[in-house]
């Protein structure tokens, strides 16, 4: 089997190719689970494939339910519950489908781009198929219906799909289930609620949400990344946000492995920076595009971290980007409206992300009305 095919991230996938790291069968498991582009197909046969070549080894407690303690025993449950959904899903009678898709669109890669959401289970059909051929007809047909709606140019207009949802709810019970599908329409993943669910079932659906692992990636403290999408949340409405990796831990007494992460957002006039925590490693990429808005504090935040920029002058960063953020406007006031701040380094600016005003000196002009 080839793994690395799902690692969506190239920074990691190669990182783990170059030390020639060896996979535990559970570690395989996971990755196989957590790939947010890999079909249920693709899933299923690769969970039978470590059953039939792999050797079989114990769950960590943390995973651990009633009549299952291996590894092997829990993927074949957890094929059988999938595999369930599969058919309830394709039933021929007693069920109608519903549909909503989202595309997001630009007119040029100057404006930013625009989510909207398409059909949003509006209309019933009785068979898998056609509501199928309803998606294909519609995504295909889109294109200029978008374009007419924002009275854009056809020739300026870029679009793409970004999420495929069928539900499917039968007549004589109070019962949904809810596919993913790929831009071919192949079933990605599927979500039930637990209240659809036998509790068995509903505790096998979260034990991949459990597993801690250390599988080793290239990033070091200070190192800015972002992530694309990840699995359960397969598709993302959201441009990919940069963040500044802090560090991967584990704790003894209970086995959690986490891993830390730096990050601002601007929804307060200001603007925010926190450390956070995020499930899944594996998807983080590098970020080599330039950072923007209050996000160019995260160059400070990486600078610091490395140790190449002191607490002084990460504070004086954060000042100068936050009232940026907040007047949304640079040296526009009178001079003696103007915060100014002076650093004691000609190349300050490369180890904080701020650009100077003056080209020729150190001094940082923020419009600020006072």
């Amino acid at each position: 089997m080839n793994i690395y095919r799902f690692i969506q991230s190239q920074s990691v996938r190669e990182h783990l190719e170059k030390i020639n790291y060896t996979f535990s069968s559970l570690e395989m498991a996971y990755i196989i689970w957590q790939c947010p582009d890999a079909t249920l197909t693709e899933r299923l046969d690769a969970w039978l494939e470590i059953i039939d070549t792999m050797p079989d080894s114990p769950l960590p407690d943390s995973m651990k339910l009633e009549g299952t303690e291996s590894v092997h025993e829990f993927l074949r449950q957890y094929i059988e519950v999938q595999q369930e959904f599969l058919d309830e899903f394709n039933k021929e009678e007693d069920g109608v489908y519903f549909y909503k898709y989202t595309v997001r669109e630009r007119p040029n890669e100057t404006w930013p781009w625009e989510y909207i959401s398409m059909e949003n289970f509006e209309h019933a059909f009785l068979s898998l198929s056609e509501c199928k051929k309803a998606i294909q007809e519609d995504i295909d047909y889109e294109s200029p219906l978008l374009q007419l709606r924002n009275d854009r140019p056809v020739e300026r207009c870029e679009e793409e799909t970004v999420e495929i949802v069928v539900q499917r709810q039968m007549i004589s019970a109070y019962f949904e289930i809810t596919a993913f599908l790929s831009e071919r329409l192949e079933i990605l993943a599927f979500d039930v609620h637990g209240k659809y669910l036998k509790p068995e079932s509903e505790k096998m659906m979260s034990i991949f949400k459990k597993i801690d692992l250390n599988i080793p990636v290239p990033f070091k403290t200070g190192d800015i990344v972002y992530a694309k999408m990840s699995y359960p949340i397969l598709m993302s409405q959201e441009a990919p946000q940069p963040v500044v990796f802090d560090s991967i831990s584990g704790n003894k007494d209970t086995e959690k492995i986490s891993c830390f992460i730096y990050a601002v957002d601007d929804d307060s006039p200001t603007g925010n920076f926190f450390r956070s925590e995020i499930k899944n490693y594996l998807v983080l990429e590098y970020y080599r595009e330039e950072l923007n808005g209050l996000a160019r504090f995260l160059k400070a935040a990486s600078s610091f971290l490395k140790e190449k920029l002191d607490v002084e002058k990460l504070i004086q960063t954060w000042i100068v980007l936050s009232f940026d953020q907040m007047t949304a406007k640079e040296s526009e006031a009178p001079e003696e409206n103007r915060l100014q701040l002076k650093y004691s380094e000609d190349d300050i600016a490369e180890l904080t992300g701020l650009k100077s005003t003056k080209p020729k000196t150190n001094r940082i002009n923020i419009n600020v009305h006072l």
